[in-house]
C-alpha cells in the first residue's frame, strides 16, 4: 500500500516537469545530405564553381564504372596500415538488419567523453 501512495505524487511531479519544462521547438535541426560523386547534385555544384562543363562519364557505361573503381582504388591505396581507423563504431563495424524498420541498415554510434549513444 505504501508504494501505491507514493505513485500519485511521483506521477504528478513527472507530469508537472514535463508540462512546465523547456520546449524543444527552438532546437536546431542537424541535416546531412550524402551525394554520390557523379550524382546530378554534385555535377551541378562542380559546374557552377568551375563555370564550365566537366567531362563526366555517362551513367551506366563502362567508363562510369571504371572511374568509380579507380576512385575506390585510390582511396584504399592511401591506407597506411591494416589497423582499424581511430574513429569507428564502439562495437566494431557490425551492420544490423532490422526487418520491422524497413530493411535499412543501422548501427549504434558513441560520441564524446560522456559517451552519448546514437542509433544511426
Amino acid at each position: 500500500m505504501a508504494s501505491a501512495s507514493l505513485l500519485l505524487p511521483v506521477l504528478s511531479a513527472a507530469f508537472l516537469i514535463a508540462a512546465l519544462g523547456p520546449r524543444g521547438g527552438g532546437a536546431a535541426t542537424l541535416r546531412l545530405d550524402i551525394h554520390h560523386r557523379f550524382s546530378a547534385t554534385v555535377r551541378r555544384w562542380v559546374e557552377s564553381r568551375s563555370g564550365a562543363a566537366v567531362g563526366w562519364p555517362e551513367r551506366g557505361t563502362v567508363e562510369y564504372y571504371e572511374a568509380l573503381a579507380a576512385h575506390d582504388r585510390a582511396i584504399r591505396g592511401r591506407a597506411l596500415s591494416d589497423a582499424p581507423p581511430p574513429i569507428t563504431f564502439s562495437e566494431g563495424n557490425a551492420t544490423l538488419r532490422i526487418s520491422s524498420l524497413g530493411f535499412l541498415h543501422y548501427a549504434m554510434g558513441v560520441s564524446g567523453d560522456a559517451q552519448c549513444h546514437f542509433f544511426l
